[in-house]
């Protein structure tokens, strides 16, 4: 099963909750939304909306614009990014868009292409986002 909840996947920093796994034989097209962790290893081609940590590895893409509390990027995203706590680019990581979070830290070898703003408060709630669209 290349997609699937795994308790036993979690992103660094954060032990709360379940995670979800989009394994490299995957490549989903939509939006995600979840109050989950998300561990990316296939590619996303579409929004990602989350209350949760999204941890993209080695390989792994995403194409679209990302909304959660944490982000560790060793990958490659295409999108704007938002933040709620701490934003990682990693030395393998790509990132093409710009990113608003309260905590960014980009590794040396990290690549980044876009705009930074670093802000004190953000919300990535899941909850209040469904209730605007429908």
């Amino acid at each position: 099963m290349p997609l699937f909840k795994d308790s036993q996947i979690q992103p660094e920093d954060d032990d709360a909750g379940g995670s979800t796994l989009i394994d490299r034989d995957v490549t989903l097209v939509g939006e995600i939304v979840s109050e989950d962790n998300i561990r990316l290893r296939g590619r996303i081609e579409g929004n990602v909306v989350t209350s949760g940590s999204v941890v993209i590895e080695p390989h792994a893409s995403v194409r679209g614009d990302i909304t959660a509390d944490n982000l560790i990027v060793e990958g490659t995203v295409e999108g704007k990014v938002v933040v709620a706590r701490k934003f990682e680019l990693r030395p393998t990581g790509r990132m093409r868009g710009d990113i608003r979070a309260s905590i960014v830290a980009i590794a040396e070898e990290g690549f980044l292409q876009g705009k930074v703003l670093a802000t004190e408060k953000i919300s990535t709630n899941t909850r209040a986002r469904r209730l605007d669209r429908g």
